[in-house]
């Protein structure tokens, strides 16, 4: 076992969240520290998220809202104007939509610059193997690796971002073993190998399906690309120039859903009639969603999830204008259809994955003959489904339990692990997706730098 003394932080997962989280260590820590970061699946500092098989594949928000600091604004815009790291005059940057891949070098380099600087009296150590267990001992932890080794910690740091998507919800799951079902979308073997006459299907409407659809294009795939979901949503664009609406004001506690809804309808309603975009709303409340998430009642945020989910994901996670063009012209093409209904059976033939759907607004059954399935429904939240034996002995061990409404880990808003029987972990903290339940929005660089920042001052509080 590694024996070790002082205060000890392990960190597990090496994407943003973790990264960022070690990088505030680096800068706030006043005296001696040791810190393990555990890694595996994809290089540190990166995650799934910036290292992508596919240059196509760029940020959703604009380059001036991307730094890493939340202390320093322009931070990733004053990187990406430094020595031309990019292609693009200075003046048209700060709305720019970059790559993911540049946004993954961004982050290595102040890993890099933060650990070159980090105090002599900062012990650092990362270590590319799985985390398969924690186990408490004493006022100590002890976390297991797949390869056998054993690291105390005073604290551990839950950084494991996003998990792949459920499988679909169907009685017959044999399809789930077919070579043409890919159930993660962000490998590059399911956009890979493909036959220059297939039809795939993929199910799921939403930016995964995009990021997919342009690895395919990028492939030079010329078959049939069908996207399924169950209400069928296009996707919006962003648009690059629009009057900042003010209805914070309006915003008053208590929240409820009704009131709430009925406030954005009405300003929809307004903005449309300006001729201006009905995103706006959405956009205006950005700053306030995480409050008023937090004290809507819980049958609330089930209505919220089981009406309006989908509806608020349309105009809050929108397209790049050039992007959004090129899916509009696919479609206009028919080489990207996109269907609303749900599916009833996947039945694997030889060459072959046969798909019945029901689709929306009656009682009409359609029958895909498709060569690949692709699911982009977007990352499990639920961690009692979690291939992970991490999180099957935490729960097990009662260490950790789901939120109320299976998004992520039941939480304090600041990060704090609340266990089985309620009580609020001093040593074990996560942030990321895994706080979506606590805070509803808690997967964008806006709210990650500014957790990773207060995570990092929590670990080093003695409290």
């Amino acid at each position: 076992m590694n024996q070790t003394t002082g205060n000890h932080i392990v960190i597990i997962g090496g994407g943003f969240c973790g990264t960022m989280t070690a990088v505030n260590l680096f800068a706030k820590a006043k005296g001696p520290l040791s810190i393990t970061l555990f890694n595996s699946g994809y290089p540190e500092n990166k995650g799934i998220a910036f290292h992508t098989y596919s240059e196509e594949h760029v940020l959703n928000v604009p380059c001036q809202n991307m730094s890493a600091f939340s202390n320093e604004p322009d931070h990733f815009l004053n990187w990406c104007k430094s020595e031309n790291k990019v292609k693009i005059p200075k003046d048209e940057l700060p709305g720019k939509f970059l790559s993911r891949n540049l946004y993954g070098k961004y982050l290595d380099e102040i890993f890099k610059d933060a650990l070159e600087q980090k105090s002599a009296l900062i012990n650092f150590e990362i270590i590319r193997e799985e985390v398969i267990d924690i186990e408490k001992s004493g006022e100590q932890y002890v976390v297991h690796s797949n390869s056998g080794k054993k690291i105390n910690a005073n604290k551990v740091v839950l950084a494991t971002g996003n998990h792949p998507p459920a499988h679909p919800p169907l009685a017959n799951k044999n399809f789930v073993d077919s070579p043409r079902y890919f159930a993660n979308p962000w490998q590059e073997s399911a956009v890979s190998n493909t036959e220059p006459n297939e039809t795939i299907l993929i199910i799921g409407t939403g930016l995964t399906m995009v990021d997919v659809v342009l690895g395919l294009t990028e492939k030079q795939f010329k078959g049939k690309i069908i996207a399924l979901s169950p209400n069928g949503y296009n996707i919006l664009a962003h648009k690059k120039h629009h009057p900042q609406r003010n209805i914070l004001d309006e915003l008053e506690p208590p929240f409820d859903l009704t009131n709430l809804f009925r406030l954005f309808y009405k300003h929809v309603r307004d903005a449309r009639l300006r001729g201006e975009s009905g995103e706006t709303v959405v956009d205006a409340v950005r700053s306030h969603t995480q409050i008023i998430w937090q004290q809507l009642s819980l049958e609330d945020k089930k209505r919220f999830m089981a009406h309006v989910r989908h509806l608020w994901g349309v105009a809050r996670h929108r397209l790049p204008s050039e992007i959004h063009k090129q899916i509009q012209e696919m479609i206009a093409q028919n080489n990207l259809q996109v269907l609303a209904g749900r599916i009833n059976e996947v039945t694997v033939s030889l060459n072959n994955l046969i798909v019945d759907i029901s689709l929306r607004g009656g009682n009409k059954i359609q029958t895909l003959k498709v060569q690949r399935i692709i699911n982009c429904t977007g990352p499990l939240t639920d961690i009692s489904k979690f291939q992970s034996p991490l999180y099957a002995n935490l729960l097990a061990k009662k260490i950790i339990r789901p939120d109320e409404m299976k998004l992520g880990i039941e939480a304090t808003a600041e990060g704090r692990i609340i266990d089985h029987d309620g009580n609020e972990s001093k040593s074990i903290f996560t942030l990321g997706s895994l706080l979506k339940g606590k805070l509803w929005e808690s997967t964008a660089i806006p709210e990650l730098r500014k957790q990773a920042e207060r995570v990092a001052e929590l670990l080093l509080n003695n409290n």
